[in-house]
């Protein structure tokens, strides 16, 4: 699905399948919601929006990784 994000720039949901380069726009800078323990980052939430173009997401995490 398409949708119009601003200044005519098209996203795509890409939710579901885990990323870590957005499919429509390249980037690989998302925004995540995180959980901070002692100035750490203990853990994440998965849903994600590419910084660049605003396409929804799915974060990765390190069991995604290709072997």
């Amino acid at each position: 699905m398409q949708r119009d994000h601003g200044a005519g720039t098209a996203t795509l949901d890409q939710r579901g399948l885990p990323t870590n380069e957005c499919l429509a726009c390249g980037s690989n800078v998302f925004t995540i919601r995180a959980v901070f323990e002692d100035y750490e980052i203990a853990g994440y939430y998965l849903d994600a929006e590419c910084a660049e173009c605003g396409s929804p997401l799915t974060a990765p995490c390190p069991v995604d990784r290709p072997d």
